[in-house]
């Protein structure tokens, strides 16, 4: 199979290249993390000693301990050359930063790993590391991506594919008129996140529960809720729960990558607050999955989650921003830039317009505002300055 180059994330790893500290790609399962290391793999060979090691192939499943994976790498490390160990799934190898830290001090050493549980980079593992590590996180394809590895050009019915599918790499294999058997590895992917990085990882024992609450999340998209109002919602379904079992649940799924946590933030007071938060998927594939049995697929929540991607995607940290009582959908920020959005279905509802447009006027500064619609004629509006623009547009942007 053809790798298509990530350019992006090629670019990020080889700007951290030597800098003396492992660099670690994070990301949920079939997010791409792989494909970027085989990239940097063919890349690289051409210039030193590639040392691949796949976790998830049969060849490598007898590197189980830090010790096996330090006599792996010293048979394979060949002096007087650039060496490169890159290492799939690292987190499957016992205790691999104790080796990791002995060979990331070597100068003719880089170390690049993947890994998809965040569990991976807890404080724990992090201090064993003494910090030595940098973290590019690679997330499903962007809507310009999925043209590309779909050989489609940008249309309306383009943009459809990607709000129902989503980005994961693989589907660009599968016919985008086979449903069933897209569906099935949608779902297959999600078992796997469930069983390997939650329930296994975490020693869950009410599995049902933390099945539900996925579900849960996936039909609230985009709604502020806490672990208490969540216990109360399953306590009114004689599911008895207490919140800080909700609260340990739903961090388990954020750290599987799967689920996003989004902090609400005072644009007047610049303070974030630390309860009632938002959620997010970081596949809107894998989002539409868990509510394939809903009648009403709420394309609203799945066009705000998209435009959160794109946020993220672009480097920016997220928040959802409050100002007078009053929300606007996304507060992005990276480094000194700030960027305000409001995400709606259309704009031509005149109620509908004073409230999105009404919002962003409420924000007194100069920073960048976007009204992001499905609205074909959103381009034509202009109001106080406020760009309006239509998802496709926005999605292709260069932010």
């Amino acid at each position: 199979m053809k790798i298509i180059e990530r350019v992006d994330y090629i670019q990020q790893v080889e700007n951290l290249v030597g800098k003396g500290e492992a660099i670690v790609l994070t990301g949920h399962r079939r997010a791409g993390k792989s494909c970027v290391l085989a990239s940097l793999a063919e890349r690289w060979k051409k210039i030193g000693n590639i040392i691949f090691i796949d976790m998830e192939n049969p060849d490598h499943t007898d590197i189980k301990t830090y010790q096996e994976l330090h006599d792996y790498v010293k048979s394979h490390y060949e002096e007087g050359r650039k060496n490169y160990l890159l290492i799939d799934e690292v987190q499957e190898i016992s205790q691999f930063e104790k080796t990791l830290r002995y060979w990331i001090r070597q100068d003719d050493m880089t170390v690049v790993v993947t890994g998809s549980n965040a569990a991976m980079l807890s404080s724990e593992v992090a201090t064993a590391f003494a910090g030595r590590y940098l973290d590019v996180h690679i997330h499903s394809l962007n809507y310009a991506e999925f043209l590309q590895f779909h050989s489609l050009q940008d249309s309306d019915n383009s943009l459809a594919s990607y709000l129902r599918w989503g980005g994961l790499p693989f589907l660009a294999q599968i016919p985008m008129d086979d449903t069933k058997v897209r569906t099935d590895y949608l779902g297959s992917i999600y078992d796997t996140i469930f069983v390997k990085d939650v329930i296994t990882r975490r020693k869950v024992r009410n599995v049902t529960l933390m099945d539900n609450l996925a579900r849960f999340i996936a039909d609230n998209t985009g709604k502020i809720f806490s672990a208490n109002s969540i216990a109360k919602y399953l306590k009114g379904k004689e599911n008895s729960v207490s919140a800080n079992t909700v609260a340990e649940y739903m961090e388990a799924w954020c750290e599987s990558y799967m689920i996003d946590k989004v902090k609400r933030f005072d644009i007047k007071g610049k303070l974030v607050f630390e309860q009632q938060e938002k959620y997010y998927f970081e596949d809107i594939g894998i989002r539409n999955y868990l509510c394939k049995d809903k009648r009403n697929i709420d394309i609203e929540k799945i066009l705000e989650n998209v435009v959160y991607l794109k946020l993220k995607n672009s480097g920016f940290d997220v928040y959802v921003g409050q100002i007078n009582g009053k929300e606007i959908d996304f507060v992005a920020r990276r480094g000194t830039e700030i960027m305000y959005v409001q995400v709606s279905l259309s704009i031509t509802d005149e109620e509908t317009y004073q409230r999105e447009f009404g919002n962003l006027k409420l924000i007194r500064d100069n920073y960048p505002k976007y009204l992001v619609t499905l609205d074909p004629n959103a381009a034509l509006v202009n109001d106080s300055g406020i760009i309006t623009c239509t998802m496709r547009d926005f999605l292709l942007r260069q932010l």
